[in-house]
């Protein structure tokens, strides 16, 4: 083993010996301050009066919800036959063939009129035979 360089003991020098006063050090000790007034008595604990009961009065119960009856909408159909011919022209409105409809409103023409009436076009199918089929539908009014 190697021996240990000696240190000095600074902790005793700054918290003082044992066997040194403590006033030699320089140390000042704490030292409670006496009591300049009189002891504080406990003063009796008051009894508080209960708090009043408050009577909590009972909500009605909630009225009963009122029902809603939704009437569901009810539809009316058209089926509009549309032929090219100088344009795309309305050939059958519902199965009745317009007469001199190779004069009559084009499609676009027919639809705009439609459309102010509340029809609202739904499918138009692909060209077949030289023909489209056109549906529309409106809410029907009572």
């Amino acid at each position: 083993m190697s021996t240990r360089k000696p240190t000095p003991d600074i902790l005793d020098d700054v918290l003082g010996a044992a066997d040194t006063d403590d006033a030699d050090v320089g140390i000042a000790v704490f030292q409670p301050a006496a009591p300049t007034s009189k002891p504080r008595t406990p003063r009796p604990k008051t009894q508080r009066a209960p708090a009043p009961a408050v009577q909590a009065t009972p909500e009605p119960p909630p009225a009963p919800p009122v029902p809603v009856i939704v009437k569901p909408v009810e539809w009316e159909y058209r089926e509009v036959i549309v032929r090219d011919y100088r344009g795309w022209r309305v050939r059958f409105v519902d199965g009745r063939e317009r007469s001199n409809w190779k004069n009559g409103p084009t499609l676009r023409e027919y639809l705009e009129q439609a459309g102010k009436e509340g029809w609202e076009l739904v499918s138009l199918s692909d060209r077949h035979h030289n023909q489209k089929i056109a549906y529309l539908k409106r809410s029907k009014v009572d």
